[in-house]
């Protein structure tokens, strides 16, 4: 062989070498860009991530704040409903003593009342004096009182708004004998269903007490 042939397969040796060599230089090259990369996005994510928890951190916190405060007003309308619902039992307690402070001046009393869509009803008894045997008779009615739109008169332009009062008469748990009794003590009209307007509430009511308070013949 000779030397210039021995030189020229040296120097392809070579080439192929240094090609090899840069080929692996260029492949880790691109392989370090490529963990770059993934370090840089992974870094990326990352701080999204803490961003977002950080975000979500401080929305939590807000929510807390909202929850703390939301506590504190059931609290507080805990406290209101207490002193209410006691304010209402005084005022229960103040109304069963005026009834029993009327019952005894008027001999009337107000057993229940109940409100629907006509108005407020009332179931009431009414005593009069000793008839015999130290015996008391009582008078059972109810009284409705009704809000109606009464028509407009002729000088007025919008209606009136007017209270109607209805009298009912119960007599079912009275006896023969009360019956008997009562009926010589009221007017025949007592005993029938009667309205009438709030104004002449008294009327009705002294007209019912001197009935069955005056003495019979």
């Amino acid at each position: 062989m000779s030397l210039a042939h021995a030189n020229s397969n040296n120097n392809t040796t070579d080439s192929n070498q240094i090609n090899d060599i840069n080929d692996h230089n260029d492949i880790l090259y691109k392989y370090k860009q490529s963990v770059q990369k993934r370090l840089d996005s992974g870094d990326l994510l990352i701080s999204k991530l803490i961003h977002e928890n950080t975000l979500l951190k401080q929305q939590l916190d807000n929510k807390q704040q909202e929850i703390d405060i939301l506590q504190d007003k059931i609290v507080k309308l805990d406290e209101i409903c207490q002193n209410l619902n006691r304010g209402n039992l005084k005022c229960k307690e103040d109304i069963e003593i005026i009834k029993d402070f009327f019952e005894h001046l008027c001999k009337v009393r107000v057993h229940e009342y109940n409100e629907d869509d006509q108005g407020l009803w009332f179931d009431i008894s009414q005593e009069c004096g000793v008839i015999a045997n130290n015996d008391t008779l009582i008078m059972d009615y109810k009284l409705g009182f009704i809000k109606s739109s009464a028509k407009k008169n002729e000088k007025d332009e919008q209606p009136s708004n007017n209270t109607e009062v209805i009298y009912i008469p119960l007599l079912k748990q009275r006896s023969l004998k009360e019956l008997k009794l009562l009926q010589e003590l009221l007017p025949t009209y007592m005993f029938d269903t009667l309205s009438f307007p709030l104004k002449s509430l008294y009327q009705f009511f002294n007209k019912l007490n001197k009935s069955l308070n005056k003495k019979k013949k």
